[in-house]
């Protein structure tokens, strides 16, 4: 196994989604439903400031027979600052693959934002640690670091 395989930076998705704290929740709904993913980083002069999950976006999910324009005005009017996880916990692309599966663990979240030097650089989720247990499940001590 290389040494690279046990770090985050090799796992996390690098090219990641964003929005501001500013923009509607129907803007990161529509980022979510159309990339298939469940965490956006909330930026803001360039500096990460929160994450919005599926969790959060849940409650704006139309009710059956709601599809209604009160539904459509609900998500245009509410900025993701409303709904985001504040100040969200954090890894750099040095920390271990074992340190994120932790971390996720402990605090039952589904994503960290991967930050160096004040700097989104990407996301490692659930699903990115898991793969990296499973490829490496003959060696799993390496993960340790």
């Amino acid at each position: 196994m290389s040494a690279e395989a046990r770090y985050v930076a090799r796992w996390m998705t690098k090219n990641v989604r964003t929005v501001a704290p500013t923009d509607p929740v129907v803007d990161a709904f529509e980022i979510m439903f159309e990339h298939r993913i469940r965490h956006i980083p909330v930026i803001e002069s360039g500096r990460l400031v929160g994450i919005l999950s599926d969790r959060d976006v849940r409650p704006f999910y139309p009710k059956r027979g709601d599809f209604g324009q009160t539904y459509g005005e609900k998500l245009m009017a509410t900025p993701v600052a409303e709904v985001m996880t504040k100040r969200p916990r954090t890894v750099d692309s040095a920390t271990t693959v074992r340190e994120a599966a932790q971390i996720i663990c402990q605090d039952k979240i589904g994503a960290l934002p991967v930050v160096d030097d004040d700097t989104l650089v990407g996301i490692v989720s659930a699903e990115d640690v898991l793969w990296a247990f499973v490829e490496h499940a003959d060696d799993l001590r390496a993960l340790d670091g």
